[in-house]
């Protein structure tokens, strides 16, 4: 039997009204066809066993559509993240960054260790990042180093929760610790004044902020 048009198939997949016997048909007449299986995958009606093997032979990008598609069951979108971070190491530096700007905050979840700046810094800046994961990222137990200079350079240590928990850090740079100051509450900034382990040159800063802000609000 001739193979249907691939862009019309592709269309009838999108609609999302075939049962999953034809679904299962359309799979076997098709199985050369890279697009439909990428489709076929993202049908809710398509049997699991049959979407499995599928995605272990998708593109990267394209394991992030599926990961994004909330039509797609929730165990096909898990196995397509493990997919993911399971080649993660073997992609091109240059890959990773394009995957990290606009992979979804579920996949983000499993880089909370990274420690290459320009990750960081993709992954800091992706539309998806939110202030829960940045607050996973300062409060890791592995080096920060990196991490803290990507920081720098964003909005986000703005943030009342995200300042404070960098506030919260013994090794964070005395860079980071000035930026944050006038981010931080007036409890907040005593407590950090109060620390044995603050530096003089943070809490020189705090007594100028102090000041500062004393005069403003006189």
């Amino acid at each position: 039997m001739e193979k249907e048009n691939e862009l019309d198939l592709l269309k009838k997949l999108h609609r999302g009204t075939f049962s999953e016997a034809e679904l299962i048909d359309i799979f076997y007449q098709n199985r050369d066809r890279y697009r439909i299986l990428l489709s076929l995958v993202q049908q809710p009606r398509f049997p699991e066993k049959h979407a499995l093997n599928i995605i272990s032979k998708l593109f990267p990008m394209d394991l992030i559509r599926v990961i994004k598609n909330k039509r797609t069951t929730p165990a096909i979108r898990k196995r397509a993240e493990m997919e993911f971070v399971n080649k993660y190491n073997k992609y091109p530096l240059g890959e990773k960054l394009s995957y990290m700007k606009t992979a979804p905050n579920s996949l983000l979840e499993y880089f909370i260790e990274e420690k290459d700046k320009q990750v960081l810094s993709a992954i800091l800046n992706n539309p998806y990042c939110t202030e829960e994961l940045v607050l996973k990222f300062v409060n890791r137990t592995s080096e920060r180093f990196a991490l803290y200079e990507v920081l720098a350079d964003t909005e986000w240590y703005k943030r009342l929760q995200v300042a404070y928990a960098v506030s919260l850090d013994a090794s964070a740079p005395i860079k980071m610790m000035v930026l944050i100051i006038p981010y931080l509450n007036v409890r907040q900034l005593e407590r950090l004044y109060n620390d044995e382990n603050t530096h003089q040159i943070v809490k020189n800063n705090i007594i100028q902020y102090m000041e500062q802000r004393r005069k403003t609000q006189s």
